[in-house]
């Protein structure tokens, strides 16, 4: 398939609504966050699947805040040191961790 038959037919898929960027970012972020992960990871991972800026900060903005989804998750997992790193590496800014952490593992102090 040549170039432009290429952009043409992209363009059509686009056009009646089978290729939508903003669509696939809200699910894939709605999929990372149910899986654990926070909002810096989200940005990445959909960075990574080719997704521009604004759709990846347009499918942020749907999810639950931060927050409330480290809360949830501390609820769950217990709020222990190694809890509060796990979420650090599952890519929850510090002020997600300390929201639901408090101060004492928010700032790199969860190494358990």
């Amino acid at each position: 398939m040549d170039e432009e038959a290429r952009a043409d037919a992209l363009e059509t898929l686009e056009r009646v609504g089978y290729v939508d960027d903003t669509r696939f970012a809200a699910a894939r972020a709605d999929s990372l966050a149910g899986r654990g992960f926070g909002d810096e990871a989200i940005r990445e991972l959909l960075a990574g699947d080719g997704v521009g800026p604004e759709a990846v900060e347009a499918a942020l903005a749907g999810l639950e805040s931060e927050a409330d989804r480290a809360r949830a998750l501390a609820e769950r997992l217990g709020r222990t040191p190694k809890a509060a790193a796990q979420l650090q590496r599952k890519g929850f800014g510090p002020d997600a961790v300390e929201a639901a952490f408090g101060s004492l593992f928010a700032e790199g102090d969860a190494g358990a």
